[in-house]
């Protein structure tokens, strides 16, 4: 939604160099519509073990085959577990609301909503029947490049919001 939103944003700063993922959690739990890897051999072994997680664990059931599996080797993993963190929803994977602000799902809280500025908006199990009707008024936005969706960095709460949240981190203990 905002092209102007540089992805380095959100990135983690240098004094948390074992922060390998960065994910969002919802009312579901662990939300991984969108999210940030690092290139690293952690990252590998986190993918090589998540695929081969229903293959390994053939019993387990997972409603969310790749969402479950991530958090299932998360819970049952520190290895993972430490090098992963939960930033807010909105900077990733915002949920739509209608674009004239009222909310889609009235009972989806405005801070997991998409708001003018926003990186980008998700839409998860949005199904092929309703697909052009639910995108299509945010790719009305996008192809319009309003002013109010697309401001720059320096015109967001980001930075101030992403300098506070990682300065609360602790750094990951190898």
């Amino acid at each position: 939604m905002n092209a102007n939103m540089p992805l380095e944003t959100f990135l983690p700063p240098a004094h948390l160099p074992d922060v390998h993922m960065l994910l969002t959690k919802d009312w579901n739990g662990m939300n991984n519509g969108v999210f940030f890897i690092r290139v690293h051999k952690w990252s590998v072994e986190l993918l090589t073990a998540a695929t081969a997680y229903p293959v390994v664990n053939p019993d387990v059931e997972l409603y969310w085959p790749d969402q479950s599996a991530l958090n299932n080797l998360f819970e049952e993993n520190s290895y993972f577990a430490k090098s992963v963190v939960y930033c807010p929803l909105r900077w990733f994977n915002a949920y739509m609301r209608s674009p004239d602000g009222m909310a889609l799902n009235p009972d989806s809280p405005p801070h997991l909503q998409v708001h003018p500025g926003d990186l980008l908006v998700h839409f998860p199990g949005t199904g092929q029947d309703h697909l052009g009707q639910t995108l299509g008024p945010y790719i009305a936005i996008a192809e319009e490049h309003r002013a109010e969706w697309e401001p720059p960095l320096e015109n967001t709460n980001y930075i101030e919001e992403t300098e506070s949240f990682w300065k609360k981190q602790a750094p990951v203990i190898s």
